[in-house]
């Protein structure tokens, strides 16, 4: 366990989290997905516990979302449905936050996302 209390193998686990998380937020039953992120999260306290030099939390957060963007796949096929995946995910991030810009913030996402779905339904067409 000593072996892997290290920043870079304790980032990936907590990218595991997110992902977790991730599949929790898009889930109608949310039961699996955060029981999931829960036992994944005790692995990655006991790592940063046992981790010789401290790890920021801002290099843990960075680290992950790097390792979680490193996987999606690049497939031109593809590109179009990611690009408006991730235009969903900022419209449903925005959509869900109380702070007194959320409205306009989500007005424009969701614009974006209306966009992008349309851009990968007119690229589908011309194939």
């Amino acid at each position: 366990m000593q072996a892997n209390a290290r920043p870079d193998f304790i980032a990936g686990e907590f990218a595991d989290v997110v992902r977790y998380l991730m599949r929790a937020v898009s889930a109608d039953d949310t039961s699996g997905p955060m029981y999931q992120a829960s036992e994944k999260m005790k692995f990655v306290a006991d790592l940063l516990q046992r981790c010789p030099e401290p790890v920021s939390w801002y290099r843990l957060f960075s680290d992950a979302v790097e390792e979680i963007q490193s996987c999606i796949p690049d497939d031109p096929d593809d590109r179009r449905y990611i690009h408006a995946a991730k235009r969903g995910t900022k419209y449903l991030v925005e959509a869900s936050a109380t702070d007194n810009a959320a409205r306009g913030r989500a007005a424009r996402r969701l614009d974006e996302f209306r966009t992008a779905i349309h851009w990968s339904e007119e690229a589908r067409g011309k194939r």
